[in-house]
């Protein structure tokens, strides 16, 4: 009856909703801005392998429609906005409200190559090291959290000046991420995916440092984690990708390129940021849609209610920001 639980959101995704920690939900959550579903039909998410449910918390806009208008498939989205948003926004109040907390944002913050489930970078370190080499210190490394998406040749790098930071704890995962991000002026990422989008809400210094064709499909070989039908989707190796893709990625990498109206645009749809709610508001509506039991009752949790409040005045200053489209935003 109940959907697998999420890695990644399911503990900002019950706090938020004022629900216990020991909830189980109806409902699957998108990881991310996904990018094996962009430019092309989403053969794993209108899946009910998926999230063992029909039920999908989707928060970008482009996916959320596509689940929804999806043929042979009875998977239904709820489009909501991004649950890492739920936690910058406590985080970011605190430090801007509590002076012992705050810290003058500095340096840079690396995102480190990464292979992931059916896709691996190539062996090559050498670009990776000049990228590291020139970027304002001090400098932050992230590392994966999954063995299975650890870069193999990440070990090649000279790391010896930096402090490294590994995700592992699911309960405080998104907040130190959070922390990271609020604290650093640059941000390098090698792919353009859902960090570009973070990083652009606050107007941090984004670096899109690898090319699109040092990423492949692995080999069976190759693959770690458990091999069903609905991995077999999870792709965004140069190999796989189509001519749209390449193009809305191409164009993605390029961020510094794109006019700040049209980056913010974007970063408002895939982040969900055009349908904030505050923590009752969005409980009410997907117990309306369905997406919640009647048991799960709403308790308030004020630090959630001071995050939306902060989320809300933040997208207020940029709403002016937002008016202008791209052609290549149809190519979602």
């Amino acid at each position: 009856m109940y959907a697998e639980r999420s890695d990644k959101w399911h503990h900002t995704m019950t706090r938020y909703l004022g629900l216990s920690p020991d909830t189980s939900f109806l409902f699957g959550i998108l990881p991310g801005v996904c990018r094996e579903a962009v430019g092309r039909y989403d053969h794993m998410y209108t899946k009910r392998e998926c999230f063992n449910t029909n039920l999908v918390y989707a928060w970008s806009r482009f996916h959320a429609e596509k689940i929804n208008s999806a043929r042979f498939s009875h998977t239904r989205a709820y489009y909501g906005t991004a649950p890492f948003l739920w936690e910058l926004g406590k985080v970011a109040f605190a430090q801007e409200n509590t002076p012992e907390f705050y810290t003058e944002p500095s340096g840079s913050l690396f995102f480190l190559p990464r292979d992931d489930q059916v896709t691996i970078r190539e062996d090559e370190y050498e670009s990776v090291q000049k990228v590291i080499d020139s970027a304002p210190r001090p400098i932050t490394f992230l590392l994966p959290w999954r063995s299975c998406d650890i870069w193999k040749n990440w070990d090649k790098l000279l790391l010896d000046d930096a402090k490294f930071i590994q995700l592992s704890n699911p309960d405080t995962r998104q907040a130190i991420l959070s922390s990271c991000i609020l604290n650093h002026e640059h941000i390098y990422i090698p792919w353009p995916g859902t960090d570009v989008y973070y990083a652009e809400f606050l107007d941090k210094h984004v670096h899109v440092y690898d090319r699109l064709e040092q990423y492949r499909t692995k080999t069976r070989d190759e693959m770690k984690r458990e091999k069903n039908h609905v991995i077999h989707y999870l792709k965004w190796g140069y190999d796989w990708l189509n001519d749209n893709q390449k193009m809305f990625f191409e164009w993605t990498r390029d961020w510094n390129d794109i006019d700040i109206s049209v980056r913010k645009k974007l970063t408002v749809e895939m982040l969900g940021l055009d349908v904030l709610k505050s923590p009752k508001d969005l409980h009410d509506d997907m117990m309306n849609h369905g997406f919640l039991d009647e048991h799960q009752s709403f308790t308030q949790n004020t630090d959630y209610e001071k995050s939306y409040e902060w989320l809300k005045s933040n997208l207020e200053k940029i709403r002016g920001q937002t008016l202008h489209d791209h052609p290549h935003m149809s190519l979602l």
